[in-house]
């Protein structure tokens, strides 16, 4: 089993802690859920929802409290707990403008840590 410091050293991007509602929709519903990570490569959220792997979504957020974005996502992985389900997303097509917002955010977040 591979441990959580080999997962966080193969990251691409770094991450910063997102505790922010979420909403999404899939199949034509829409639900709810709460941010746990971000980054420039994507967002992990958990919901009561269950999804299947490599799903297309649409994931809307609110990056500060004027920035709301709505872009496609591609559900990578879950983690399922008993309360709850954990999900990777990976965005698709995100514009340069929305990455360097996202750098941004964490790279502010990580200073006043």
């Amino acid at each position: 089993m591979r441990k959580e410091s080999d997962a966080v050293a193969k990251r691409k991007y770094p991450r910063k802690s997102f505790r922010k509602n979420v909403s999404f929709m899939c199949d034509g519903k829409s639900s709810l859920g709460v941010g746990v990570e971000i980054g420039e490569g994507g967002l992990s959220f958990s919901s009561d929802d269950k999804i299947d792997v490599n799903k297309k979504l649409i994931l809307n957020f609110f990056l500060s409290d004027k920035d709301f974005f709505s872009v496609r996502v591609t559900l990578l992985n879950v983690l399922n707990t008993t309360k709850s389900f954990t999900y990777g997303a990976s965005f698709d097509d995100v514009s340069i403008a929305l990455k360097r917002q996202i750098r941004a955010y964490v790279a502010r977040s990580a200073l006043n840590s």
